[in-house]
């Protein structure tokens, strides 16, 4: 986790980023239909896309707009310091670690995954956990989370304490003796 946690703020346009391998599991493709559908109704989003894999040809094929971005691999830092909101399109993924390191930059989180994801994401108060297809639905999510980003930031950086390593470990010899 950061060593200095704090709430953000976003500055001119909402950077919504997807952070992982460009592979079928995590379901990039999803990812650009809610960029595209997006942007189709608002102009005031960039969508960044983090990582390789199979699919990242393919993908930049497919993406026809200019306001989604492709990186590749990044710094920890520099993905999260360009990100305001980051969706996780997997169908399955138990305890993804950048939903943890979002949370630790003050960054919401938007999850499509099942699994234990739930005990990272608490509804409607740092991010969303949403297992559907509809990016209608991920839309009015992200629009949500604008509304109130600032308590939804703030509400993350809480959360990514119950991670702490310190206090996970206290909890888990509690546990055991």
């Amino acid at each position: 986790l950061q060593k200095n946690l704090k709430y953000r703020k976003i500055k001119k346009k909402v950077r919504i980023s997807f952070v992982g391998r460009l592979e079928k599991e995590n379901n990039p493709e999803f990812f650009l239909e809610i960029a595209n559908d997006y942007l189709e109704q608002n102009d005031n989003a960039i969508f960044n896309v983090y990582g390789k894999g199979a699919m990242c040809n393919y993908l930049k094929m497919i993406s026809k707009n200019k306001k989604i971005k492709f990186y590749g691999w990044q710094e920890k830092k520099s993905i999260y310091r360009n990100s305001d909101i980051i969706i996780i399109t997997s169908k399955v993924n138990n305890f993804p670690y950048v939903a943890l390191e979002a949370k630790s930059y003050g960054i919401p989180v938007i999850s499509c995954s099942k699994g234990d994801i739930k005990k990272i994401i608490k509804n409607n108060y740092d991010g969303y956990i949403s297992i559907t297809n509809s990016t209608k639905i991920i839309i009015n999510q992200i629009n949500r989370i604008l509304e109130n980003y600032s308590i939804f930031s703030m509400n993350s950086v809480r959360r990514s304490k119950l991670f702490e390593i310190n206090n996970a470990c206290k909890k888990f010899w509690k546990n055991i003796l």
